[in-house]
């Protein structure tokens, strides 16, 4: 008799299966996205890290560019002075 009650023109039995099925659904689709946004984050993460080392290395060829400017002027100055 339980089974025979009808909700929208559906035993609860099937009614119950598609809900249970519909969830289901639901979940992959909450994991599936929760997985595509941690893949996200990690990429983000990468490019920080990637971005972050060639501003070091900018900065580093900078100075030693600098160094070498230095150097060099004071390599011109002295053969100027000695020659």
């Amino acid at each position: 008799m339980e089974s025979k009650l009808l909700v929208g023109g559906k035993n609860i039995i099937d009614h119950t299966n598609e809900q249970q099925k519909m969830l289901e659904m639901k979940r992959h689709e909450i994991a599936e996205q929760t997985r595509r946004e941690r893949e996200m984050q990690q990429q983000m993460f990468v490019q920080d890290e990637e971005t972050l080392e060639l501003r070091e290395t900018f900065t580093s060829l900078q100075q030693e560019v600098e160094a070498k400017t230095k150097k060099l002027k004071k390599v011109k100055y002295l053969r100027r002075y000695f020659m």
